[in-house]
């Protein structure tokens, strides 16, 4: 006999929203095999945001440094640590982060820099685009938005 509904009507394939789509993509994204060793900075003030962010990024094997202000991050940058991407929020205590990207990019860094924040209006996107991040993600960073990036990282 088949499962009934709340409402009593029977289910159907259409109820099946995902049709196994979902399993597939989760399946995709945990596939990722990184040829290189690829490094990342987490500039984040949030220490819970940035926590996740590092742990995400660490379960595809990519060794992460994460600092909790924009100050902290350009420091790092100029006494010579390199990394193939930079994930840096907007909004950040001591230097926000579109300064902190400024001050970055005019040190002639040209690694792939994901600026991502919790305000996803248009002039954040645009202001965050023009101060030099490469892509403007709304927070949370999720596996949908960060595999194509590592993927392009290592060359796949």
């Amino acid at each position: 006999m088949a499962p009934t509904l709340p409402s009593g009507d029977q289910a159907s394939d259409q109820d099946n929203w995902d049709n196994g789509r979902l399993a597939r993509k989760r399946q995709l994204l945990t596939e990722i095999v990184l040829r290189n060793r690829l490094t990342a900075l987490v500039v984040d003030g949030d220490t819970t945001c940035r926590v996740l962010e590092q742990l995400l990024l660490r379960s595809y094997e990519v060794q992460t440094q994460g600092v909790d202000n924009g100050r902290d991050a350009v420091a790092l940058i100029a006494s010579g640590v390199k990394f193939n991407l930079i994930i840096i929020d907007m909004i950040l205590p001591v230097l926000n982060g579109l300064e902190a990207t400024r001050q970055i990019r005019d040190m002639g860094v040209h690694c792939k820099m994901l600026g991502v924040t919790a305000c996803s209006g248009e002039s954040e996107r645009q202001a965050f685009l023009a101060a030099g991040v490469d892509v403007f993600i709304e927070k949370p960073l999720d596996p949908e938005h960060l595999v194509p990036i590592l993927r392009e990282l290592d060359g796949q």
